[in-house]
């Protein structure tokens, strides 16, 4: 009977502990969000990703990547002492040359080891524990979720979806990202027809400014390159869309007016909608019954009703 009972209460310990293994393996799972380069917050789904890091632009290129070191505990908030940089140069940092186009496996995600005695510095600060896969180094990169804009990788993930969701998608852009981009064959200013439209063929790293890029091919033949952020672009005026989008629009305002609206132009008759889509939205709104002044930069916009009925 005792025997018995032992038995049972020893199935019954196992199953509990295999119960709270298992229950702390879903825990820790976080699987990857490859619609986002940028985690911010969700920094433990990097675990297990691979990393490629971007280069520099021309003159940042002599200072070199900061963030990289050999022992994440002793990392120094300010200064690093020159032993615990990666490949350090003369500028606390780590050698550009040695860094630029390699790939990265993060092993683990760490909190940084001060978040405990003082989350309220550090609770936003971790550390990706790196491979180098060539060399197969291990080193550290310190992390804030604040910090998308010096975030220095694409992840291979991310390049791989937007590149298999992108090719094919058509786009018609303003005629001031055209303006500024360049024909990839000849490296001259393009020849374009506002309202054009423009497939994409493929995704890539830019050289000239070291960003994600869409590789975009007119009906003619003609390449050209526009910064993948462009696509997400959620302040100021909308530079690209899609040709649903673009369809859409010149149904709704007619072709004249969609015209104007990709060349940022106002006229006497647009809606406030309209306006919005070819100048943002104003600095000023003054008020008075039916009529309302919108202020820009560039000039004076009056309304009567919804509709511009005259421009300073």
């Amino acid at each position: 009977m005792r025997k018995t009972l032992l038995i049972a209460v020893l199935a019954l310990l196992s199953y509990s502990i295999f119960a709270q293994k298992n229950k702390k393996q879903e825990i820790d799972i976080h699987p990857y969000d490859s619609t986002r380069n940028f985690l911010g917050k969700d920094v433990l789904q990097y675990t297990g990703q691979e990393l490629f890091l971007k280069g520099l632009d021309k003159p940042s290129q002599k200072y070199g990547y900061s963030g990289f070191i050999l022992k994440y505990k002793k990392d120094d908030d300010i200064l690093n002492d020159e032993k615990n940089i990666y490949k350090p140069n003369d500028n606390y940092n780590s050698r550009y040359e040695d860094l630029a186009g390699k790939y990265f496996q993060i092993l683990e995600v760490l909190n940084h080891p001060k978040a405990k005695s003082n989350k309220q510095d550090y609770a936003d600060d971790y550390y990706l524990k790196l491979q180098e896969k060539s060399s197969g180094d291990v080193l550290f990169y310190k992390y804030n979720v604040d910090s998308e804009y010096t975030f220095p990788f694409i992840v291979t993930g991310f390049f791989l979806k937007q590149k298999a969701i992108q090719r094919g998608k058509e786009y018609v852009l303003s005629d001031d990202i055209l303006k500024m981009s360049r024909n990839l064959s000849t490296g001259k200013a393009l020849s374009f027809t506002t309202g054009q439209t423009w497939k994409c063929t493929d995704l890539t790293i830019d050289n000239t400014n070291n960003e994600l890029s869409l590789i975009l091919e007119s009906k003619g033949g003609l390449k050209t390159a526009i910064p993948y952020s462009l696509l997400n672009n959620n302040e100021g005026i909308k530079k690209v869309y899609t040709a649903t989008e673009a369809n859409e629009l010149t149904k709704k305002y007619n072709a004249n007016n969609f015209r104007r609206i990709l060349q940022n132009k106002i006229r006497v008759g647009m809606t406030k909608d309209m306006t919005r889509l070819a100048w943002g939205e104003p600095t000023e709104v003054v008020k008075n019954g039916n009529t309302e002044q919108w202020f820009y930069p560039a000039g004076q916009l009056n309304f009567r009703g919804d509709k511009i009925v005259s421009t300073k």
